[in-house]
């Protein structure tokens, strides 16, 4: 008895939906008494992508994490339309004829990366004789492009290094953490972010997951250098800030911005068209779906010397609500 064929992988089956509904887009909207004009797959077959299913990496804003993976359906789809009449009919497959041609840049961009008539039938009448209907086949070749993160449940943001050179947590053990210029704040703890010159930055970047209200909260952010013998000046707003400190010829070299919440200061970050699925922090099953926005520092703020410090602070130990932020200051150069 020969075996079984296997089931289909659930991104196969999903590859199958998200072609059915890219093409049922595209069906016209029924006039009674007509029947529903429709869409199926009527044969495929499974192609791989890259090596491996491996398509590449791509950015989430400046946060360079997500795999690019995909699978190719090979297929043939068959649409019915129909018609009062014969000619009725034929004016309605035309239509979605020329629907499709016209829209062959936007189906590329869909993933649908082939699309040519293989098969036309003439108007026939439908049992009861209300209506005429059109068969028209297409070979189609859709590729499924999927984004994730590996499996990871959370970005690094701090690597913890313990040193015990003769014993297991010893008194002469030596801590350290490695960090980059990235803080993730939860309602365990939000650290400060902070770079330090001889650099200048470009950007200021998000990526947050809130599954009910966002936190609140105040997060500052600052500009400064060790030893200022003054507070910091305070800025209404972030664009009088950063008339304020960006750029080589900066007026100010103490100075802050203050936002009212975590959700002010990221409503003041421009929304980036990614998202990201990553872990389950809220721990509801779902895998959580975080939002990416981005300011762009133009000019950048530069700071010239090691003393001078870029810094974004929250005003509690940890967040007030749960959720996630990752904070990055990023287009950093030396």
């Amino acid at each position: 008895m020969p075996p079984l064929p296997a089931a289909p992988s659930l991104e196969l089956n999903q590859a199958l939906a998200q072609l059915l509904a890219l093409l049922e887009s595209f069906l016209p909207v029924p006039a009674a008494p007509l029947p529903a004009a429709s869409v199926s797959l009527v044969a495929m077959t499974e192609r791989g992508v890259g090596l491996g299913g491996m398509r590449g990496l791509e950015r989430v804003g400046p946060f360079e994490l997500v795999e690019l993976r995909g699978i190719r359906v090979d297929g043939l789809v068959r649409f019915h339309v129909f018609g009062a009449d014969a000619p009725a009919a034929s004016i309605a497959a035309r239509s979605l004829q020329t629907a499709l041609a016209g829209a062959r840049d936007s189906l590329w961009t869909s993933g649908l990366l082939r699309m040519s008539l293989s098969d036309a039938s003439e108007p026939a009448a439908q049992p009861g004789g209300a209506a005429f209907g059109v068969m028209l086949e297409y070979r189609v070749l859709y590729e499924h492009r999927i984004a994730d993160t590996g499996g990871a449940d959370s970005l690094i943001a701090r690597i913890p290094i313990n040193a015990d050179p003769e014993e297991p947590e010893s008194l002469a053990r030596e801590t350290t953490t490695v960090t980059d210029e990235l803080a993730r704040w939860d309602e365990l703890e939000a650290p400060l972010l902070r770079v330090r010159g001889p650099r200048s930055v470009g950007q200021l970047a998000a990526l947050s997951f809130f599954p009910g209200a966002t936190a609140s909260g105040t997060v500052t952010l600052t500009r400064t250098f060790d030893g200022a013998t003054t507070p910091p000046v305070a800025h209404p707003a972030v664009v009088t800030f950063l008339d304020a400190v960006a750029g080589p010829a900066a007026p100010e070299r103490n100075a802050q911005v203050e936002f009212a919440s975590v959700g002010d200061l990221l409503a003041a970050l421009a929304p980036v068209q990614a998202t990201l699925e990553l872990g389950d922090w809220n721990l509801d099953a779902v895998l959580d779906t975080y939002e990416a926005r981005e300011l762009v520092l133009d000019p950048p703020i530069v700071l010239p010397h090691p003393a001078d410090r870029l810094e974004l602070a929250y005003e509690h130990a940890a967040l007030d609500e749960v959720g996630v932020v990752y904070l990055r200051f990023a287009g950093i150069s030396a």
